[in-house]
């Protein structure tokens, strides 16, 4: 059960394992709600009880233009990495263009749809890597096409990095590159936050401590 000391965050399903490996690192525990950036904005309108949002850089900025977060807390330089992961028993890793190229034409292949629940479009991030696959499934986010892998129903994922490394059934077999392949994300504090550390969870993002943890599982912490 949350004290009252602890940090509630908003934030994208796949930054969940990331801002978890923060809880308990200066004393108090983090409790994520996850939610596409637009649902995240729309509750802090409503005034849905929250502390932190850590989201994709434009929902953040839309956030700060509604007046929504403390502008002077705001962080960017966090970025998340897109990668094509499959199942440790595919043993498929450290592939060259052409053997992932030879690999994607006779595998299933889950990527995000273009819509708001995912902000990404998986085939034409595909395509941004000189990427095709003849067999593509779409799915709503990240997430599921991680799912889809581990379940069975995919060879394939176009995920996160994040996503890859919060499961040990996943292995990652190319970081793709070519943009939009890297998510600029960041962090800032809610105009109406309740917990005492909120602002405390910012500033840890950025500590030393806070860098190695969100380095760890997936997301990179830059000047």
């Amino acid at each position: 059960m949350a004290k009252s000391g602890d940090v509630t965050v908003f934030c994208d399903l796949f930054l969940k394992p990331a801002i978890l490996t923060l809880s308990g690192l200066a004393g108090f525990s983090i409790y994520p709600l996850c939610a596409p950036g637009p649902a995240m904005v729309a509750q802090l309108i409503r005034h849905t009880r929250n502390d932190v949002l850590f989201s994709l850089a434009p929902t953040i900025d839309a956030a700060m233009a509604a007046g929504l977060v403390v502008p002077s807390s705001r962080i960017g330089g966090l970025t998340n990495q897109l990668v094509l992961a499959g199942s440790q028993r595919a043993g498929a890793a450290g592939l060259d263009q052409a053997g992932l190229q030879a690999l994607l034409a006779k595998s299933r292949v889950a990527v995000t749809d273009d819509t708001p629940a995912a902000n990404l479009d998986g085939r034409a991030i595909l395509a941004a890597n000189n990427l095709t696959a003849a067999q593509i499934q779409g799915v709503a986010t990240t997430a599921d096409a991680a799912f889809m892998v581990t379940s069975g129903a995919a060879d394939l994922g176009l995920i996160y990095l994040t996503d890859a490394l919060a499961d040990s059934h996943l292995t990652v077999f190319a970081t793709l590159n070519a943009p939009p392949s890297v998510t600029r994300c960041a962090a800032a504090v809610n105009a109406h936050a309740f917990s005492p550390n909120a602002q405390a969870l910012v500033d840890l993002i950025r500590s030393p401590a806070g860098i190695a943890c969100l380095g760890q599982a997936g997301v990179r912490v830059s000047a």
